[in-house]
């Protein structure tokens, strides 16, 4: 009976392992979507979605790692409840699974998603800049006032000095 127990310990292990392939495959799913997507509104692809992938695999999978790490403590709790007190508890993976199970909801909707809901979102935070601007220097007329002094001062460090010949 203790055998079967250590082959549902190996069982979850590679439960687990799916999780991590599956997760990984969603990202790449929705990454392929995402340049699909820019080449829709066409826009150029450039090196910086790429590095949110690379951001995205870091983060769900140091996320999916802390969550599988106190999967290995629960199962091991209920191994040793099983050994020492004969209870029997389902060995299941749970906090991998939810985890696996938000990535995968964040994804999918993430692939759904049509093309235009980006630019209405960078819209949105654009006019929430503005309007946070405003707010701040008190009114359009002194936003568009430093506005102009920094695009003047951007000239002038721009131009080439003649003093030095």
């Amino acid at each position: 009976m203790y055998t079967e127990r250590l082959t549902t310990l190996m069982f979850c292990g590679g439960f687990m392992l799916l999780c991590y392939i599956i997760i990984l495959a969603l990202i790449v799913c929705d990454h392929r979507a995402g340049v699909r997507k820019a080449k829709q509104r066409g826009e150029t692809i450039t090196s910086d979605g790429h590095k949110r992938t690379i951001e995205k695999i870091s983060k769900y999978f140091n996320m999916t790692f802390a969550l599988s790490i106190v999967d290995i403590l629960q199962l091991t709790l209920i191994l040793f409840l099983y050994h020492f007190y004969g209870r029997d508890i389902i060995m299941i993976p749970w906090f991998t699974l939810i985890g696996v199970g938000y990535v995968g909801f964040v994804e999918i909707k993430s692939i759904w998603e049509p093309a235009d809901v980006k630019e209405k979102k960078q819209m949105q935070d654009y006019r929430r800049a503005i309007i946070a601007l405003i707010r701040e220097y008190g009114g359009i007329d002194k936003v568009l006032e430093a506005v102009m002094k920094d695009q003047k001062e951007i000239e002038n460090a721009s131009l080439p000095n003649h003093e030095l010949e």
